[in-house]
């Protein structure tokens, strides 16, 4: 069931990253960094927004910026797995964002070292574990999940406690 866990979580933060890239874009207010601090490598990733940059809000200039040094770090085979995992979010119905969009949101709760085992774990998986993983996720309404979600939560107290 752990394995549930890290698998959404995993696709949840790939997701999570080219989210901010792309719609921080959107809004508008800031201060922050200039565009001529930004190494040509990330003014390069970051184009699309150079026009909009300077009425970014300074927090969302600062994770566009190291989103886009991880870019520039992604070998081509990460690169492309992530322009995938993009365009299937982009795909997704509102509800399954949102959905997408909460998982990650209590992913960043967790703290790192939680991160990094569930990242580990993902990693660990052959890719017939990870598919049944996903369409076991994708099939569920979204009380189930929520009810898996909780089980997990309590598995882990339970856990920590003993």
């Amino acid at each position: 069931m752990n394995k549930t866990i890290n698998i959404t979580t995993l696709i949840t933060i790939h997701i999570a990253l080219w989210l901010g890239l792309i719609f921080t874009a959107i809004h508008a207010h800031a201060e922050g960094m200039s565009w001529e601090q930004l190494s040509p490598q990330q003014q390069e990733t970051l184009a699309p927004v150079k026009d909009k940059w300077n009425t970014l809000p300074a927090e969302r200039q600062e994770r566009l910026s190291k989103g886009a040094e991880r870019w520039a770090n992604m070998s081509p085979e990460q690169r492309e797995q992530t322009k995938e995992k993009l365009n299937r979010f982009k795909n997704l119905s509102p509800e399954e964002k949102s959905l997408v969009k909460e998982r990650m949101r209590e992913f960043r709760k967790l703290p790192p070292e939680e991160r990094k085992a569930l990242r580990q774990r993902w990693k660990n998986m052959d890719p017939e574990q990870k598919a049944k993983f996903k369409e076991r996720i994708k099939n569920m309404s979204p009380e189930e999940r929520k009810a898996f979600r909780q089980k997990m939560r309590e598995r882990k107290l339970k856990r920590m406690k003993e």
